[in-house]
């Protein structure tokens, strides 16, 4: 016969699109955090998860060279303390103490992506892109020490480049207790460099200090700046097809059609560092964050076609129309290498002049401001990357599950809300036939 302890029940609740969210008990009240790289995508929806919960939150310090978007009825419990990590710890810390910063929980998100060099992919200056992530997060931890601040919970947010997903094929699904990818034969990952750096200082400061790690895949959300953003250049694409009347052409194969890439909502990879940091029994544990539904781009592109009222083509049947890039070995540790395959880059497509004078005249028509093309290469080059990669991005949420965490979304009702939200930044004109009256109506356009 089970006994009582072996029994536990676990009161969830629904946030809107947001369901199987935790609960806490009243005694986890009065707390100060601190999310550092507050202006990003994942940063803003960090301090609007914090803000919903204002006597467990009573105070939030925003660190961030940028000012973020601040939610709405936060009054004063929010502050923004400009900073620049790169400036090393010493200007970290004279920032920490000039705001008065207290330090309960941190939610570090701060990430910096180094432009390429001309003609080389996204993620090639691993060596910049190792040195710059690394530095920020070694000089707040300095800047920490600094200041005497020892706070009870670090979160660092990384990514599924821990387990290589950007390299090739890995092993499917992706886990936690996935060994590192070894250097050589791949390039050195500053994942490993950020959690060593970690772990050291949560070494050092235990027990008072721990730590969590939580790997999102492609984070969705709606925020100003459209770096990382895999679905502000989808909606441009199609706000333009649209305006030239041209159908949606798909530019991968039919491999990257159909691979199953789950996606992690912003908004719920807040709420699940919310929970990694308050749950006891958690602590100094790594965490996939996913959505909890399967995704497809071949299951989305009628449906964003249909959003804007436009045909749309699947990936073309002609192999002589596609172009081919191999990749290094496979992460997974065998079988052959992966084959990226495309008819078109996004990248080319926005550069086109006819592309560009059509967004102009868009923009004009409906007053909007922001550029999508200012930087082609670090807005674009994330969609064309997510759309044409053949290999499957999934992974495996039962660690966290058997710990208490129920959070799912449906990846789709997000992407809704996203281009929503697009359309009130004036970042894209409203979309014409959104619609939300029904779930066929969702999933036929």
């Amino acid at each position: 016969m089970e006994s009582p302890e072996a029994s536990q029940t676990n009161v969830i609740i629904t946030k809107g699109i947001f369901t199987g969210l935790p609960t806490f008990p009243p005694s986890l009240s009065g707390f100060s955090a601190v999310v550092v790289g507050a202006s990003g995508i994942s940063g803003q929806h960090m301090l609007h998860v914090l803000s919903q919960s204002p006597k467990r939150w009573s105070k939030i310090y925003a660190l961030s060279r940028s000012l973020p978007h601040i939610p709405d009825n936060t009054d004063d419990r929010i502050i923004h303390v400009p900073v620049d990590l790169l400036k090393g710890p010493e200007e970290t810390a004279a920032a920490i103490r000039g705001a008065r910063v207290k330090a309960d929980y941190v939610f570090f998100l701060a990430y910096l992506q180094p432009a390429p060099k001309p003609g080389a992919s996204l993620w090639s200056n691993t060596d910049e892109m190792n040195a710059v992530n690394s530095d920020m997060l070694s000089s707040f931890l300095q800047s920490l020490l600094l200041t005497s601040l020892r706070p009870r919970r670090i979160i660092l947010q990384t990514g599924l480049k821990h387990y290589g997903t950007h390299l090739g094929p890995t092993s499917i699904p992706n886990m936690e207790s996935a060994a590192r990818l070894s250097s050589p034969p791949f390039p050195p990952n500053f994942y490993y460099k950020q959690e060593d750096l970690l772990f050291e200082f949560c070494r050092v400061h235990a027990p008072s200090t721990s730590w969590n790690v939580i790997r999102p895949s492609w984070v969705l959300g709606a925020v100003p700046d459209a770096a990382m953003n895999i679905l502000y250049p989808l909606a441009i694409y199609a706000v333009v097809k649209q305006a030239m009347g041209e159908s949606l052409d798909f530019p991968g194969d039919w491999d990257g059609w159909d691979k199953e890439q789950m996606q992690s909502s912003a908004m719920l990879n807040g709420y699940l560092s919310e929970w990694a940091a308050l749950t006891a029994p958690a602590a100094n544990q790594a965490f996939n964050a996913s959505d909890g539904g399967a995704w497809t781009w071949g299951m989305f592109w009628p449906i964003l076609a249909g959003w804007y009222g436009v045909p749309w083509n699947p990936p073309v049947m002609d192999e002589s129309k596609y172009k081919a890039i191999e990749t290094g070995p496979a992460p997974r540790g065998y079988g052959p290498p992966g084959k990226i395959r495309y008819t078109f880059s996004l990248v080319d497509w926005a550069q086109r002049p006819e592309v560009q004078v059509a967004w102009a005249r868009i923009a004009k028509q409906h007053s909007i401001t922001a550029n999508p093309f200012k930087d082609l290469e670090r807005i674009w080059s994330p969609t064309h990357l997510a759309l044409v990669t053949p290999w499957a991005m999934s992974v495996r949420m039962d660690k966290a599950r058997k710990m208490g965490w129920h959070g799912y979304v449906d990846t789709l009702e997000v992407v809704m809300e996203t281009f929503e939200r697009f359309a009130e930044l004036k970042m894209i004109p409203p979309v014409p036939f959104l619609s939300r009256t029904d779930e066929r109506s969702i999933h036929l356009g």
